[in-house]
């Protein structure tokens, strides 16, 4: 850790996750939550920040050239020039690689992007040598994060990652950027949405759906900047590595403007049955509720304090509170008969006042 604690400069970023010593100094810029959210860390372990609110394979993803080593007691596991001990390269190790190693005397097996050299951990394992020889050389992200914790890894078997998982060659980004522009015609294209990249005017794309966020940046948990930097671009890749897939629905429903297309824009995409439509309108037959609002009027509701504000307003809601729950209670009744006995009326009455 003193090794990593030198590099603490926007010009030369380190920091610790689970164990492994990543170079983020190229990912600065790129970052969803902006520089600062990885800087507050720099040449400290950010272990458990970042597992509370990034999914376990997240690194491999997106920053698998990142890792250079994994933390020990003789410092960083790393050769001068920054790549990873033990066969790493410059693009990572191709699955290809990882394939040939799946004897009990040379096990290789992948998770979450790492490559882990675990053939002197077999014999140590509490599931037993067959449980890790099953998946040598392959993935096993999946069946591995099912049963075990994130950080397992640097705690029992440090000196297991020999690299992380690529294609052997350069960097492959930037894949996943414009994909959703080669959808249908109909849509609203890609040359449209880059007009709205102001704070006044602000689009942005994810998973092919254009989102108009102008109203919305001021309640971004995250701050309007780290929406601001995608405006009028495609978000997808970066949305997708912080956020739940169903939190555009809770959270923004009405930003969905349409979908991405090689078409002119819609200028109404609710009447034409876009996804921003009511979805039991049926083409002008009545007219439909907006069930997406529904929660924000809740909201408004319960957070308000109504048309008379104040401790008045607060007792005239009581009386009419009061006044409608003994309405509901008597006009109901089937069972009611007239006569003269006041002695229920009056014991009603000293009951309601009491309590």
């Amino acid at each position: 850790m003193e090794e990593v604690a030198k590099h603490t400069s926007k010009s030369d970023c380190w920091v610790v996750v689970a164990g492994q010593v990543l170079d983020v100094t190229k990912f600065l810029g790129e970052h969803p939550g902006g520089e600062l959210a990885i800087l507050t860390f720099a040449g400290k372990d950010a272990t458990e920040e970042f597992n509370m609110i990034h999914p376990p394979d997240v690194i491999g993803k997106y920053a698998p050239d990142a890792c250079i080593g994994l933390i020990g007691g003789g410092g960083v596991v790393a050769d001068a020039s920054g790549a990873p001990s033990g066969g790493g390269v410059a693009g990572g190790i191709p699955m290809e690689e990882v394939a040939k190693h799946t004897s009990k005397s040379d096990c290789w097996v992948v998770v979450a992007g790492q490559v882990l050299d675990v053939t002197k951990f077999l014999g140590e394992h509490p599931g037993g040598e067959l449980a890790i020889l099953t998946f040598a050389g392959k993935d096993a992200t999946e069946e591995f994060n099912m049963i075990h914790p994130p950080d397992v890894i640097g705690k029992y078997a440090p000196d297991a990652c020999i690299g992380m998982i690529g294609s052997g060659g350069g960097g492959s980004g930037g894949a996943v950027a414009g994909a959703p522009a080669a959808g249908g015609g109909g849509g609203i294209t890609m040359a449209e949405v880059a007009k709205h990249n102001s704070k006044s005017d602000c689009w942005v794309v994810v998973d092919g759906q254009v989102l108009d966020v102008t109203k919305f940046l001021g309640e971004h948990p995250g701050g309007e900047l780290a929406i601001l930097t995608f405006a009028g671009r495609d978000a997808t890749e970066e949305f997708n590595m912080i956020h739940p897939p169903d939190v555009i629905g809770k959270y923004a429903p009405d930003a969905v403007i349409g979908k991405v297309g090689s078409g002119s824009p819609a200028a109404a995409p609710a009447a034409s049955g876009g996804a921003a439509a009511p979805l039991l309108d049926k083409g002008g037959h009545g007219k439909a509720r907006d069930w997406s609002k529904n929660e924000k009027n809740r909201q408004m509701r319960m957070q308000g304090e109504g048309r008379i504000h104040g401790w008045f307003g607060a007792l005239c809601y009581m009386v009419l509170g009061f006044m409608k729950e003994i309405l509901f209670t008597i006009v109901p009744q089937k069972n009611i008969t007239l006569s003269n006995d006041r002695v229920g009326l009056t014991r009603s009455a000293m009951f309601l006042f009491i309590f």
